[in-house]
């Protein structure tokens, strides 16, 4: 993935007002792969009160990785019950982990699975490490790349339901372009250093302004930078 990415003057232009707009805002990796991995996981179609509450629970519970993969799936599942889902997220949660031990165990390691994957991921390209990541059971594009980023510093753009709509109004992205495919489209379009304050001022911006269903577009920073208002041609701006 290149690092000498030119922005061109449209997301400039967006870049800067999402900055005027929301203030310039900085990411503070805590560079623990595997509890971000997990964490995200439980985070999935809740709110980020109900994920948290079931991530301390479940550390409250099992102190170490290992433990959660040994566990009865049953009770792993009891100890996240206040995330939502749990049945089906303490399954995803062990299999994770198993794949984990089965991949150290071929390569003969025995440290903890944290410091298995942490050593793994930086070995690797952030976008070979985002790859890697989405090999491991029910790891799909957004949660890699919110591993990446948040986790590692890693300046992988995750495309949440906020992102992708957002970046489809204003032009940055094609009319066609699927949420999967906006994380490469991305990757060629948005210089590093500028992923991070992206993907946080467009899900603010998507939150506050930028509804699915009625939209604020007569109160938007970005008014005059929207393919969505018609401001902006798509076919200009917007990137297949």
């Amino acid at each position: 993935m290149t690092t000498s990415i030119i922005p061109g003057i449209h997301l400039t232009n967006v870049y800067h007002i999402l900055i005027d707009t929301y203030g310039e805002l900085h990411n503070d990796p805590d560079f623990d792969p595997l509890g971000g991995l997990i964490g995200t996981i439980l985070s999935q179609h809740t709110s980020d009160i109900n994920s948290g509450r079931a991530y301390r629970q479940l550390v409250d519970t099992y102190p170490t990785w290992e433990e959660v993969r040994d566990a009865p799936t049953y009770k792993v599942a009891d100890a996240i019950r206040s995330g939502g889902l749990a049945n089906i997220k303490s399954i995803r949660i062990q299999d994770v982990l198993h794949t984990l031990m089965e991949k150290q165990q071929e390569q003969g390691g025995d440290k903890s699975l944290g410091d298995y994957l942490s050593d793994e991921l930086d070995k690797l390209s952030s976008e070979d490490g985002w790859k890697y990541l989405q090999q491991l059971p029910g790891v799909g594009p957004k949660t890699a790349a919110c591993v990446m980023l948040f986790n590692l510093g890693r300046n992988i753009m995750p495309i949440d339901t906020h992102v992708w709509r957002t970046s489809k109004r204003l032009g940055l992205i094609g009319p066609s372009v699927n949420a999967n495919q906006a994380h490469t489209v991305f990757a060629k379009i948005a210089p590093p250093a500028w992923v991070y304050m992206l993907h946080v001022g467009l899900i603010r911006h998507g939150r506050q302004i930028c509804h699915a269903q009625k939209p604020k577009c007569n109160q938007c920073p970005l008014y005059r930078e929207c393919a969505y208002t018609g401001s902006v041609n798509p076919q200009e701006t917007g990137i297949s």
